[in-house]
């Protein structure tokens, strides 16, 4: 096993969200929307078994640009701000474990999405109630 997948530490990580949460402006949401092109780019490369990664992700992204657009503001500042965090850290290309490493590499990017999915909880429940969406496309 690769050495950094040896070191993941969850509580780590999940301060290293919440920290970096803490810290977010609405520009810098602006930033990660305006980066839709990036994202769908690595979503070419993340494997077809990790499909729900993607759609959290997505969903994530979503929620982001309603809240920028003005169209959806039915949700507090921190949720964004969390949500911004977790797109930012799958979007970054060198994390805790590098994507490229095969069966391991999106470990860590799992847990920040799933992080931020149970942080976010009732907000992103009410926003895919909003949207009409399916929640089984999204939460396990």
């Amino acid at each position: 096993m690769d050495d950094q997948a040896k070191d993941f530490d969850e509580e780590a990580l999940k301060a290293r969200v919440t920290r970096g949460a803490a810290k977010l402006t609405e520009e810098d949401a602006r930033r990660v929307v305006a980066r839709e092109r990036e994202l769908n780019e690595k979503f070419k490369h993340v494997p077809e078994k990790l499909k729900k990664l993607v759609n959290q992700v997505r969903l994530l992204y979503e929620l982001i640009r309603s809240y920028i657009d003005g169209s959806y503001r039915e949700v507090p500042w921190m949720s964004i701000a969390t949500a911004v965090a977790a797109v930012v850290y799958f979007l970054a290309p060198i994390d805790l474990i590098p994507d490229a490493i095969p069966g391991l590499g999106y470990i860590d990017d799992i847990f920040v999405i799933r992080f931020a999915l149970s942080a976010l909880g009732s907000d992103l429940k009410s926003y895919c109630e909003w949207k009409g969406y399916d929640l089984t496309k999204y939460f396990d």
